[in-house]
This record gives C-alpha cells, sequence and structure tokens, in this order.
C-alpha cells in the first residue's frame, strides 16, 4: 500500500510538471508571436513608380521639347503671314455631318461611358436585396476528447442545418444534429436527432410589405439612377450638337477674318498706287498698314478657337481615327436650317414635366417616402412575436441506424409560445413617424419648386429662339447694307473723297455684319437644341437606346 501511494504521488508530480511545461510552451510561444516584427510588405511596383517623386517639383524647359529650331519674332512673321495668306489647304480634313457626330458620341463618349455603369450597379445593389430571402445551408463537425487518471471519453458531433427567412417577418429553421461518442468503460452510442422552429412577427415587422421595404427601396433607388442616366446622357448629346453648331461658326468666323485680311491686303495695295501717282499723301498708307495689322491678329484668333472647338468635338465624339492630338480638320457639312416657328410654350411646359427625367427622378423620392412612412408607423407597434419549436431524438448503436430511425423517435418535445415587448410612452417611433411625414413635405415642396424651374427653362428657352430668329432677319438686313457701304466707300476712295480709314472702318462693319450673321444662324441651332432638352427630349426624328454596362462585354 506503501509503494502505491508512492507511485501515485510521483505520477501525479509528473502530471503537475507536463502541466506547467505545456502552459509556459505555450506562453513563450504567444510572446514569440506577439514579438514578432512586422514584415516588410512588397509594394505594388506600378504604385511604388508613382510615388517616388511625392517630395520633388519638376522644373521644365520648354525650348527643349520644341520639335524645330526655336525661331524669333522677327523669323516668324513672314512665315505667319504666307500661312494666313495662303493656307495649307494639303492638310487631311474629314467631312462629317450633325447625325455623325451624335453616332460616335453615344458609342464612343467616355462620360457618356462612365454614367452608363451607374445603372449596372444600382442593379447589382437590387439583387443583393432580393437576395435576403435565400435560404442559408449551415454544417459544422467537432471532434472532442478528455481524459481523467481513471476513464477516457471521445465525442463527435455534426450539424447539418437550413435557415430560411420569410417574406412575412418569420424564420423557419430545420436542423439534423447527430454524432457518436465512446467512453474507456462503455461501447460506441450514436445519436440523431431532428429540430424544427419556427418565428414569427405578429405586429412590428410582420407582413410582405415590411420585409420587403429594402427591395422596394432598391428598386426605386435603381429607377432613380436610370432616369439621372438618361438626364445625363442628354446633356451629353446636346453638348455634342452645340459644340458642332460653334465649330461650324467658328470655321465660318474664320472665312471672314481671312476675307477681311485680304480686303486690308487690297487697300493697301491701293493706297500705295495712289501715294506712287502722287494723289494721295503717304499717311494713306500707314493707316492701310495699321488696319491691315488689326486684321491681323483677328485671323490668329480665329484660328485658335477653331482648333480648341475642334478638339471639344474629338473629345465627345473620341473616335479611334481621330485623337484629341490630331492634326485632321474637321468639316462640318450639316449646314443651318432655321425656320419661322409659332410654339406654344405652355403645351411645350406641360410635356417637359412630364418628360425631364429629374422630374421623374423626384416622384420616385416621393414614392420612397411613402414606403418610409409605412415603415415608421409599423415601428410603432408592440413587438410580439410567435414562436414554435419540434425536437425529436434517437439513440442506436450505430450512426446510420440513428439517422434511419428519426421518422421514429423516441423522444419528442414540441413547444409554442408568445412574447411580447412593448415599449412606454414610445416617444423614439412617433418622433420618426414625424420626421418621415416632415421629409415627404419637404419632397413635396421640392418637387413644386422644380415643376416652376422647369417652366422657366421652357419658357426662357421659347423666347431665345424666337430672339434667334428675329436675330437672323435682322442680319440679313445688316450683310446687304454692310456691303452697300462697303463699295460706296471704297469708290469714295478711289475718287479721293474718303481716306484709307473710312474703308477699312467700312470694311470692319460688313465683317461685323458677316459675323452676326454667322452667329445668328449657328446660335439658332443651339437654341433649338437647349429648347429640346428643357423638354427631356433631343432633336431628331429617331429614339435613341441606352444600354447599361456588363461586365461579360468587357
Amino acid at each position: 500500500m506503501y509503494r502505491l501511494k508512492q507511485q501515485h504521488r510521483r505520477t501525479k508530480a509528473v502530471l503537475g510538471n507536463r502541466h506547467i511545461w505545456c502552459w509556459g510552451s505555450a506562453v513563450c510561444i504567444v510572446v514569440g508571436l506577439a514579438s514578432c516584427s512586422v514584415p516588410k510588405l512588397k509594394e505594388n511596383p506600378r504604385i511604388a513608380t508613382l510615388t517616388t517623386q511625392l517630395d520633388k517639383i519638376d522644373t521644365v524647359r520648354l525650348e527643349e521639347h520644341s520639335r524645330t529650331q526655336p525661331v524669333t519674332v522677327a523669323e516668324a512673321t513672314t512665315e505667319l503671314i504666307e500661312e494666313i495668306t495662303d493656307p495649307n489647304e494639303t492638310v487631311a480634313a474629314v467631312e462629317l455631318t450633325l447625325e455623325e457626330v451624335r453616332a460616335a458620341a453615344l458609342a464612343n463618349n467616355l462620360d457618356l461611358k462612365v454614367e452608363l455603369v451607374d445603372p449596372a450597379i444600382a442593379q447589382q445593389t437590387l439583387d443583393a436585396e432580393r437576395a435576403k430571402f435565400e435560404a442559408v445551408l449551415g454544417a459544422s463537425m467537432r471532434h472532442r476528447r478528455a481524459s481523467d487518471t481513471d476513464s477516457s471519453s471521445r465525442r463527435n458531433s455534426y450539424h447539418v442545418g437550413v435557415d430560411q427567412p420569410l417574406v412575412t417577418g418569420g424564420v423557419l429553421s430545420v436542423g439534423l444534429p447527430f454524432g457518436d461518442s465512446h467512453t474507456s468503460n462503455a461501447d460506441w452510442l450514436s445519436d440523431a436527432a431532428v429540430s424544427v422552429s419556427y418565428i414569427q412577427s405578429l405586429l412590428r415587422g410582420a407582413g410582405t410589405n415590411i420585409n420587403t421595404h429594402s427591395i422596394r427601396i432598391a428598386g426605386y433607388q435603381k429607377h432613380g439612377v436610370d432616369a439621372y442616366t438618361k438626364l445625363t446622357a442628354i446633356g451629353i448629346l446636346a453638348q455634342a450638337d452645340t459644340t458642332y453648331w460653334r465649330l461650324y461658326a467658328s470655321q465660318r468666323d474664320l472665312e471672314v477674318r481671312r476675307e477681311q485680311y485680304k480686303l486690308a491686303q487690297d487697300q493697301l495695295h491701293h493706297a500705295q498706287r495712289k501715294v506712287a501717282s502722287g494723289s494721295a499723301a503717304k499717311i494713306e498708307i500707314v493707316r492701310a498698314e495699321a488696319g491691315l495689322a488689326s486684321r491681323f491678329e483677328a485671323v490668329i484668333n480665329s484660328e485658335t478657337a477653331v482648333q480648341s472647338r475642334e478638339r471639344d468635338l474629338r473629345r465627345i465624339m473620341n473616335r479611334d481615327d481621330m485623337p484629341l492630338n490630331s492634326l485632321v480638320h474637321i468639316i462640318p457639312m450639316s449646314e443651318p436650317h432655321p425656320l419661322g416657328l409659332d410654339l406654344d410654350a405652355e403645351e411645350l411646359a406641360n410635356q417637359a414635366i412630364g418628360n425631364r427625367m429629374d422630374m421623374v427622378a423626384q416622384e420616385l423620392y416621393l414614392a420612397a417616402e411613402e414606403l418610409e412612412i409605412e415603415l415608421a408607423h409599423n415601428a410603432t407597434l408592440p413587438d410580439l412575436a410567435l414562436d414554435y419549436t419540434y425536437n425529436g431524438a434517437v439513440q442506436s448503436s450505430h450512426i446510420g441506424r440513428a439517422l434511419g430511425n428519426l421518422g421514429h423517435a423516441s423522444y419528442d418535445d414540441h413547444s409554442i409560445g408568445l412574447s411580447a415587448l412593448i415599449p412606454i410612452g414610445n416617444q423614439a417611433a412617433k418622433a420618426r413617424v414625424q420626421r418621415a411625414r416632415l421629409q415627404q413635405l419637404q419632397g413635396r415642396i421640392d418637387r413644386d419648386r422644380l415643376a416652376q424651374s422647369i417652366r422657366q427653362q421652357v419658357y426662357e428657352a421659347v423666347n431665345d429662339l424666337h430672339r434667334n430668329w428675329r436675330r437672323i432677319l435682322a442680319a440679313e438686313q445688316g450683310v446687304e447694307a454692310a456691303y452697300r457701304d462697303y463699295k460706296v466707300e471704297q469708290s469714295q476712295f478711289q475718287l479721293g473723297l474718303r481716306t484709307s480709314t473710312a474703308v477699312l472702318y467700312s470694311a470692319a462693319g460688313l465683317a461685323n455684319a458677316q459675323l452676326s450673321k454667322i452667329y445668328a444662324f449657328a446660335e439658332y441651332e443651339i437654341a433649338q437644341v437647349n429648347l429640346a432638352r428643357a423638354t427631356g427630349t433631343l432633336l431628331g426624328y429617331g429614339q435613341i437606346q441606352l444600354d447599361s454596362v456588363n461586365l461579360d462585354d468587357n
């Protein structure tokens, strides 16, 4: 007996030392892991390249980037005069109609492509909300082993279950736990069970409308995104039309400026001949040269404006054959076609209220506010829930038999109950209802304000169209009168009754009249574009289909 006690004490001492050693090892491992330094992270090479110069500001010498040898003002003046007098007609050019510009913008414009991604994102958000009622399959397994000085045991546990959220506000759960266990003093014993539980909200959170609230809100938001995408697309395509007519006007402006430069050259030659013949003073040559110089600058400014308009149109079209830095000139082939129209501004305004996508988006917002009020009202109800639970279990010597005998469970348990939570006062929920109503009131006022703004835009667009029509009529008469005045001044100069200054002043008046006519025609077309945009439409005869982005196509 004494030896047994001594052996038992040695065993306990060994086990105690083993436990101390295990705990000590675990502590050392934890401390070692905690004291490890953060590993050096490998940065993305592209990001590393981009961030190497964040603390430096580079300088540039533009003359080093010149493709040809830099020239002085004096050296370049003669060459520039030759270019203006005889423009390089060998430069490549492409003729484009307004319809071709619209088609290119619709197919390639990057701003439009960015906007067309939003509907696809909104659709995925809606799909994610619709998936909230998908069933969830769960499975788990666990192995447990325990021992003491007298016995040991092992247990294998498994569980398979399905949780099904319901649109009524309930949850149905079905579970199948099973396993087997073994101890050193007994044989293997298997068990299996089935559990079914159903929880249903009866007041707060109950009903299909309440539980599909987020889906309906996501649906309205998807429609709202579609509306704003269409609104933006109309703006982009209208911008394409506007830019086209501005380029048309700029090119006609350049033609007038070059013609004025040639007229000033002719006037200089006339002055030189009259001075040479002794019929005019030398001051006439000075005056003619001053007029020629002023027209020289006007041609340069007009050429720069044409280049800028062409670049704007190339950006909008984004065609592969016409990059932004392309040297290809764009020649607008569509001509203005102004017509005197007697428009009913009130009828157009009423149509705009129904067509404008920002108005549609506002109505969708109000519809969503109705849902928010419904949800807030439901939140004021007591939280009353019904729950039912069933459990059945069976045991056997083999796990397969235990599972097979679940239909004849030796143990059945049914329970049903009610639970309620009733807030005292319920002030927070009532305040949320009032807030939702105030937000709805604010939305209605905002809708009325938007409708008023839309009507104002339509009225102003109609007035602008009428104004530009009258500008066209006035410009037609102005060009004829200015041309007659120029011819008279020119003939008077030949007779020595007028100076070069008077002739050049008359030529400038002719140019201004011609430019007024050009811009009146272009602005009339732009006014039509703006009126169509104000009514939520685009000019043309066919419909335009907008397709959102699909990742499978990229």
